[in-house]
Formats: C-alpha cells, structure tokens, sequence
C-alpha cells in the first residue's frame, strides 16, 4: 500500500504479508510480516520489519502523539464482544520513521483525546467501562482510572473528576 496521500513526497510504502490465518492471537502470537519502505531516488530503505498479529490486517491512519501528522494502526485482535486492539507505530517526521509503541495492543477501542493528549479506552463488556492511557517514550502509561460507563449523568461526572485527576499528575 502505497502512503503517498499520508506521507506527501517521502516514497513510504506498507505491505502486511500474512503467513498464518488460523492463529487466533493470543499468547504472543504472531501470523503477519510488517514491512515499511521507502524509496527515494531510487533507493529502498526498509523502515520497519516486523512481526505482529492483525486477526483482520486492518491497517488504519489516525494521529496519536499531537504533532498533525498521522500514525499507523494495525488492527491486533477483537475480544467476544468485538472490543479491538491495535498495533501502533508512531511517524516521527524529523527522523522520517516509524516506532512501535510497546503496550499499546492491550488497550481495547482506544481513541486519542487532543484536547487532554491522553488514550481513552471504552470497553464494551457486561459492565462498560473507561479507562485512561498515555505514550511516554513509545510505551503506553496507564493511569489506572476506570470509571463504568452506563451512559448517565453520573459517568459523565466520574469522566470530569477522572479527567481532572489525569490534568493533575502532568
């Protein structure tokens, strides 16, 4: 898959090679070869390599460390209730590549939050709940905040009081 419409003008190439459907990923399992490229001038260089699991070979583009440029998501897995991992590789655009976020795969339907620069996980289960996360050198912090997320007036509080205490401890 080519990047070019991420990447403008830096030749950067992915190719999610599967070598093993019937893994169900877990255990450190792995059933995928990542390899990111880039060309210029005729000249390849291999970014990253790596082995991972993708049960679907996902691959999404959305910015998770604030600096406006988008990073790679490579769907992980998806539990009973379809609650899904990823894998994250972070773009460093002064470096011109890409680091593997080491944790990241545990957070379940993470979604970054901007405006505070933390990860929030909303976990669909028997009771919902949240939970709160952030990358500090390319390796995922955990807040160790849950709140049940039952849609009421009462979450949203828990939410403000936990985004508060997350404002805090910066």
């Amino acid at each position: 898959m080519k990047c070019d419409s991420i990447y403008k003008n830096k030749g950067i190439t992915l190719k999610l090679i599967n070598f093993d459907d019937d893994r169900e990923g877990y255990d450190s399992e792995k059933n995928c070869l990542l390899i990111i490229t880039q060309k210029l001038k005729n000249k390849i260089s291999v970014l990253v390599k790596d082995s991972i699991f993708s049960k679907v070979q996902k691959i999404e583009f959305e910015d998770y460390n604030n600096d406006n440029i988008k990073d790679i998501l490579i769907q992980n897995i998806s539990d009973v209730r379809s609650n899904w991992t990823y894998n994250l590789y972070l773009y460093n655009s002064k470096t011109n590549n890409f680091t593997k976020v080491k944790g990241f795969e545990k957070i379940k339907n993470p979604t970054y939050n901007s405006k505070y620069k933390i990860i929030e996980s909303h976990v669909v289960s028997g009771t919902n709940w949240a939970a709160f996360y952030k990358i500090k050198n390319y390796k995922v912090h955990d807040f160790n905040i849950e709140i049940i997320d039952d849609g009421s007036a009462k979450y949203e509080k828990e939410y403000k009081k936990a985004i508060k205490k997350i404002s805090e401890t910066r």
